[in-house]
């Protein structure tokens, strides 16, 4: 989905938290769940942040998309801030949990719940269980399954069929649910019951996080009480290439050191920088599972600050083990599935006036990182740069995109948000 943008006419009003306080120009988000898509605009509509806003469409994945964004699982996002004049990355990612015993299942430690929170305490404006209480919602009074989660739960279905936790959620009388069945996951409702009313202190060191613990420990999943204790989020600096007056930012640096193979035309900077990322897929490529349970999304709002976001549960759906009672699902941590995104998400800004040009964030496959490089050389070398460039079937290509390229606060008429037709996910503003 395409739409350009009326010129910023609203201003704020009194009524902050409020869907509707803010009128014109809200910003836009675009995402592979259109239900989240939904919230996060909302959140926007309210006067809150990108940071807000990417905070609720993630809460709402873990409902909506729990394929590829659920509690038990993480993400990395490229964040910026025009008022602190900042572009910095959030690295939440589930590491690998501790193996206690032979035989255990390699799963992940939760990186959702202190991610999140970090970025809303940093970067939001409204409050964060405000944020948390509509994927709540949805969560205890269920939601129709999205095209989006149907063709996830229809290619999953033997991975679902052997995990009781997955069966009990994803099959109903025999049968896989599928597209407009009504998905009900009460017992997640309450651990984000939990996670608005005392955020993640108790996720982590208190009696749910013992809780947890013994019941990944029990369905034989590796996790202990020191993993929790102990993971933390990390703020650290953006990986950057100059593209004209334009500062490109990148989540993950490229692996491969200068004088990788030349496929992208342009002969620039940002042209090197591709031909790097592509050398670090051509190498561990086909080391990767091909379904990674990744997804990317990209918010801005009406003051140029923006969030591009990776989300993972490191395989399709995740371990399928975890704490039943509370709907809780680890991401997988099994050393392939759990390594770093080959590119990640990136961001366009403007260094001098710190205006918002360009966000892109795709699903991590090496057919997505492909299919992101060639979006970004097509979108800000030239059209024919990417005519050396093959395609790459390894995994779900699905890449969002916000283009503003005239920059914004200024020229909100130029911006398009494009949502991928192969994700299933919309486009919002």
């Amino acid at each position: 989905m395409t739409a350009g943008l009326s010129a910023c006419s609203g201003t704020e009003t009194d009524n902050l938290g409020q869907i509707g306080a803010v009128q014109g120009f809200l910003g836009g988000v675009v995402a592979d769940e259109p239900r989240a898509v939904r919230t996060a605009r909302d959140v926007l509509s309210a006067g809150g942040t990108a940071a807000d806003a990417a905070v609720a469409l993630y809460m709402t994945m873990t409902v909506t998309k729990p394929s590829v964004a659920g509690i038990g699982g993480g993400g990395v996002c490229i964040v910026h801030d025009r008022a602190s004049k900042k572009v910095e990355v959030l690295d939440f990612w589930p590491r690998p949990g501790t193996r206690t015993a032979p035989q255990q299942i390699q799963t992940a430690v939760p990186g959702v719940p202190r991610g999140l929170y970090a970025l809303n305490a940093r970067y939001g404006r409204l409050q964060w269980g405000q944020l948390v209480a509509g994927a709540e919602q949805q969560a205890r009074f269920g939601v129709p399954v999205s095209r989006s989660l149907a063709a996830d739960i229809e290619s999953a279905h033997a991975q679902i069929a052997v995990s009781p936790l997955l069966s009990a959620t994803y099959i109903r009388n025999g049968k896989l649910i599928g597209l407009g069945d009504r998905l009900e996951a009460i017992n997640l409702g309450a651990l984000l019951t939990s996670l608005r009313v005392k955020g993640p202190g108790d996720f982590y060191n208190g009696a749910l996080a013992s809780q947890i613990v013994n019941s990944v420990q029990a369905e034989g999943g590796t996790l202990t009480l020191d993993d929790l204790r102990q993971y933390a989020p990390v703020w650290r600096e953006a990986a950057s290439v100059k593209v004209g007056n334009e500062e490109l930012y990148f989540a993950n640096p490229p692996r491969t050191g200068a004088g990788a193979p030349q496929v992208i035309g342009g002969g620039n900077d940002l042209s090197a920088m591709l031909d790097r990322y592509l050398a670090d897929i051509r190498q561990q490529g086909d080391n990767r599972a091909v379904g990674q349970g990744r997804s990317g999304f990209v918010v801005v709002d009406r003051n140029a600050n923006a969030v591009a976001c990776q989300t993972t549960m490191n395989a399709p759906f995740g371990s399928g083990i975890g704490a039943n009672a509370i709907g809780l699902n680890l991401a997988s941590g099994e050393a392939v599935a759990a390594q770093q995104p080959l590119i990640g998400p990136a961001l366009l800004v403007n260094p001098f006036v710190f205006e918002y040009r360009y966000g892109i964030a795709g699903s991590g496959t090496p057919a997505g990182a492909t299919k992101q490089i060639a979006t970004i050389a097509s979108d800000l070398i030239a059209a024919n740069s990417v005519s050396g460039l093959a395609a790459n079937d390894n995994g779900q290509a699905s890449v969002n995109v916000i283009r503003c390229l005239q920059g914004i606060p200024p020229h909100p008429e130029s911006c398009e948000f494009v949502a991928d037709p192969a994700g299933f996910g919309m486009a919002g503003r």
